[in-house]
């Protein structure tokens, strides 16, 4: 399993979870051990687990970044794609921000539209460029 192959799970995930009403550690701690592989498990637990824990401060700092859409009317997999990016800028230390953003834009193009790339790149620049 890759990298990319582990991000683009941990985006179902989130998507999964939100789209269920169950954002709870136990669900995400289950989900990643039946789907991710390898060191992949710990990892992206861990990610998860820091998403589902900041999850307010994090839908604050995506709300504040978006001039025209609030998460509660974002499609969700644009929401699990920013959670998930945020996640990695915040709380993975060994992933560089520059690599969170294209990865989360390569993620909206694959699972998304080109628009909805177009306004993750926006949102997440503003996230880091705003700290």
């Amino acid at each position: 399993m890759t990298r990319i192959e582990a991000r683009e799970i941990l985006m179902q995930i989130l998507y999964e979870m939100d789209a269920s009403g169950e954002m709870d550690l136990e669900t995400a701690r289950r989900l990643a051990g039946e789907r991710l592989a390898g060191n992949h498990i710990p990892r992206g637990t861990e990610l998860l687990e820091e998403i589902i824990e900041h999850l307010e401060e994090i839908d604050k700092t995506i709300n504040g970044c978006s001039s025209r859409w609030k998460t509660s009317r974002m499609p969700k997999v644009d929401l699990a794609i920013m959670r998930l990016a945020i996640g990695e800028i915040r709380f993975a230390d060994d992933i560089p921000d520059a690599v969170a953003i294209n990865e989360a834009i390569n993620i909206a193009k694959k699972y998304s539209t080109e628009q909805s790339a177009k306004f993750i790149h926006g949102v997440l620049g503003a996230v880091v460029k705003n700290g």
